[in-house]
């Protein structure tokens, strides 16, 4: 069977696995751990022994559990199903004889459910751990304490190249760690990094023409085709790319092929073989299920785009969706060392070097970014709450279960307490998401099974139809469906028959698990179409997503649950009045809408009727400026129907118009001088003495209006209802008459000039003016002052015509200096007004000169 470089570790790995026993394996890519590790549990290497009973072998993926176990199978020169087996969705090959059987971890999690022992069962052994899926993280928690209370004597492997030891060995206490040595060819680095405005698909046939020379040169080339493999985020980016390439030329003798995770088994199996001699070689364009688990045939040249899109959930919003992200450095060393597991290969990085310092180590574990809603409901069917006791390696974030929680409360899966109900408990059957599940129960109490199975078997797999050229119509795929299940044979290329084989199966299968069931009332009648009962069951799935038609802006929807969504220009279903929308990608303000079925007005409309309330609502009304009430149909952040109103409550209108006041500014309150120099005494009392005075200045007034007018607008509808008195008396707030009066002498508004009569004075922000005409101070040598002496007025002295001529706080001083300046000034334009040569002594007037 060959060396691989975990040989000699073999031995001490098989007496470690002790029963109970818990071991981390460290392995570098290439070392044969997948290969040759499950042998050493069969006995089959030397110095092992077998393994008593059977073990499991978790991979995160169908295609990856699959080859693991073709290849154990060919090494013992048996067909699968003999000793080594596996189970994957939809397709197992296993028997009494299966000793160790490879299986997705999701597949594992049910089977745990239903067999909390694992009857029959000495080992389970996780693969590729690093990658941190929800499954397997979920269902090594699980099997942890079914280790503790249940099978003390089951040993646990958990197998990675990447294992981050020392929180592992934090966690893992207990745990015995075993290192192997790898067996990896030289890997050459390059990055090439962007031009302006270039897109990701120009850049990959940027870099293959640097490189197809010299992968072709070479003399392994000549007898084995170079497979050059790219990573790509997503779908989207790998059509966008295989068109690209192949109507660029430069690939006329290569064979361009995708792989990821929508594939059927049959279609990512391609990859897996060598490529065929009749093509120069061969590119294959990936998402990073290619990351790890695969050992694909032939691959001398990598190139990464450094991105990867991975689903998202926002605790906030209820929302999961997809993002893309930039691929951590942990991801980006997985997937440049594809290229050295055969021979020595070469690396290009479509990004910086200093980018590449900027990017995470690792990437956010699936189980802290995902929805919870599957979590949730394996842990209620667990019997564990919200995992608060589980052995986790890191639980999941607790605000984002609670929210999963709520969401299975409302959808009937759990209830209050947060125990399964009969709904939960068949939701978990169907092996599908929640939702799914629900819309197939729902299908089937409408009586229309088979309606409910098709739609679900649609948004369970990977999209029939291009959303580039078909829109978000999930209808158009629903007809494609009937098309090709009326038909004798499926036509089309060889990808999208077996998309379409595969969905039909799905489907065949749940109409089947459906009629298990027992029926417990008559199925309903429903007056509708096909297409309006399957966008009810979306709604019914989706609630949080029905979304309503924004006015005058064509393929734009406001989402139930707040948020806003677009479909792309020019889709089918952009004249939609309402949506039932079972898809969504997450943008940075707007979700775009994938998958969507159309529904009337009139129908969500009904909805909030039964589900949505009315809300008493007081707002302002930017038109009129005044306060309008109105009751409000709502359906979560969906507004359906308006009813005006006479009367609004008076503490509701108040806090419109605080709330108003804060955006409008205080001059849209009734202002006087009187009422400006009341505010202005007031701030300069409140500056100089503190308490009592209350502070009044601009800036608190603006950002605090509640603080000293929120009582005054009791009542008012709008600013005009607002009179000069009341704006006093909010301005005075809670001073006592005798607060009144004492500031009326600290800060008088008159005070009176050496011409006997009473003069305003004038408070300003930093200032206190006193504007009297010059002859008005003849014989006075000092200014006035308040505030007990201690703030000098500022005088403003003025021209007979009341054009200011001087300012100054030394009336002395400018009767000695300036004054002879302005009176030689002012002698000849006023001559009938009085201009003595000695100010200081002359009498004040403020009349002319007496007539000759």
């Amino acid at each position: 069977m060959g060396e691989y470089p975990i040989d000699p570790l073999l031995p001490r790995l098989r007496a470690s696995l002790v029963p109970g026993a818990t071991v981390l394996l460290q392995s570098p890519p290439g070392a044969g751990k997948t290969t040759r590790v499950p042998l050493a549990l069969l006995g089959e290497i030397a110095g092992t022994e077998p393994l008593p009973g059977r073990s499991l072998m978790l991979e995160p993926r169908r295609l990856a559990a699959r080859a693991a176990a073709t290849r154990l199978a060919l090494s013992l020169n048996e067909p699968i199903g003999e000793r080594v087996g596996y189970s994957v969705r939809h397709e197992q090959k296993r028997s009494s004889r299966t000793r160790m059987e490879a299986m997705t971890d999701g597949l594992f999690l049910r089977r745990l459910q239903n067999d909390p022992e694992l009857t029959g069962i000495n080992c389970v052994i996780f693969d590729e751990f690093h990658e941190r899926s929800r499954n397997s993280e979920l269902a090594l928690a699980l099997v942890r304490e079914a280790q503790e209370l249940l099978r003390p004597d089951l040993c646990l492997l958990l197998m990675s190249a990447t294992l981050d030891l020392t929180n592992l060995r934090a966690r893992l206490p207990h745990a015995q760690v075993l290192t192997s040595e790898g067996k990896a060819f030289p890997v050459e680095t390059q990055h090439l990094s962007p031009r302006p405005n270039e897109p990701l698909e120009a850049r990959v046939l940027r870099a293959i023409e640097q490189e197809i020379t010299h992968l072709l040169i070479t003399e392994e080339s000549r007898n084995h085709p170079p497979t050059v493999l790219v990573f790509l985020p997503g779908l989207r980016e790998i059509e966008r790319c295989r068109q690209r390439l192949l109507k660029s030329g430069l690939l006329s003798q290569w064979e361009v092929i995708a792989l990821h995770g929508r594939q059927s088994l049959a279609e990512q199996g391609r990859a897996l073989k060598p490529c065929n001699h009749k093509h120069d070689g061969r590119v294959i364009l990936a998402t990073s299920i290619a990351e790890s688990s695969l050992t694909l045939d032939g691959v001398r040249l990598v190139i990464d785009c450094g991105l990867t899109r991975h689903t998202q959930f926002d605790p906030g919003t209820g929302m999961e969706g997809l993002i893309t992200v930039p691929a951590s450095q942990a991801s980006a060393d997985q997937r440049r060392g594809r290229a050295g597991r055969q021979n020595a290969g070469r690396c290009i990085r479509l990004w910086s070097p200093a980018e590449q310092q900027r990017r995470p180590a690792h990437d956010i574990p699936e189980l802290q970014r995902a929805d919870p809603q599957p979590t949730v409901l394996d842990l209620a069917l667990w019997g564990a709450g919200l995992g608060e006791s589980l052995p986790w390696l890191e639980p999941p974030p607790r605000a984002a279960l609670q929210e999963g929680r709520r969401q299975l409360i409302e959808l009937g899966a759990l209830t209050q307490e947060g125990r399964p109900t009969d709904t939960g408990q068949k939701l978990a059957r169907f092996g599908a998401h929640p939702r799914l599940g629900l819309l197939l129960l729902k299908a089937r109490a409408m009586g229309r099974p088979q309606l409910g199975a098709d739609l679900a078997s649609i948004l369970n797999e990977r999209d029939l139809l291009s959303h580039n050229n078909h829109g978000s119509d999930l209808w158009a795929r629903m007809l494609l469906l009937r098309d090709h299940r009326s038909s004798t044979r499926i036509s089309g290329d060889r990808a999208a028959a077996d998309r379409l084989r595969t969905v039909l199966d799905q489907s065949r299968r749940w109409v089947q698990q459906l009629g298990q069931f027992e029926q417990e009332q008559a199925p309903q009648t429903i007056e509708a179409t096909d297409e309006q009962l399957a966008a009810q069951l979306i709604a019914t799935a989706f609630p949080e997503w029905i979304a309503v038609a924004r006015p005058g802006q064509r393929g734009q929807f406001l989402l139930r649950q707040g948020r806003g969504a677009a479909l792309q220009v020019s889709d089918p279903l952009d004249g939609a009045e309402a949506l039932a929308i079972a898809q969504l990608d997450l943008g940075d303000t707007r979700a775009k809408i994938r998958l969507a079925l159309p529904l009337t007005h009139q129908w969500v409309r009904d909805l909030a009727d039964q589900n949505g309330d009315w809300q008493e609502r007081v707002l302002w009304d930017e038109l009129t400026k005044r306060i309008r009430a109105e009751r409000v149909l709502q359906l979560g952040a969906l507004e359906l129907e308006r009813q005006p109103q006479q009367h609004a409550s008076c503490e509701q209108s108040r806090d419109v118009l605080v709330k108003q006041l804060s955006k409008d500014g205080l001059s849209a309150l009734p202002w006087s001088q009187r009422t400006e120099q009341l505010r202005s005494r007031l701030a300069l009392a409140h500056h100089q003495l503190g308490k009592p005075w209350p502070l009044r200045n601009l800036q608190h007034l603006v950002k605090h209006p509640d603080s000293w007018i929120g009582d005054t607008l009791m009542g008012c509808r709008g600013w005009d209802d607002v009179k000069e008195e009341q704006l006093m008396e909010a301005l005075w707030g809670d001073l006592t008459w005798s607060n009144r009066q004492q500031l009326d002498q600290l800060l008088p508004t008159q005070i009176k000039i050496p011409s006997g009569r009473n003069a305003a004075l004038d408070y300003q922000n930093d200032d206190i003016v006193l504007s009297v005409k010059l002859q008005e101070m003849f014989g006075c040598l000092e200014g006035p002052a308040v505030l007990n002496g201690q703030l000098l007025v500022t005088i403003e002295l003025l021209s007979p015509a009341g054009r200011p001529l001087q300012r100054t706080r030394d009336l002395a001083g400018f009767w000695q200096g300036s004054y002879q300046q302005v009176r030689k000034e002012m002698r000849g334009r006023y001559p009938k007004h009085p201009w003595p040569e000695d100010p200081a002594h002359a009498e004040p007037t403020a009349k002319r000169k007496a007539r000759p």
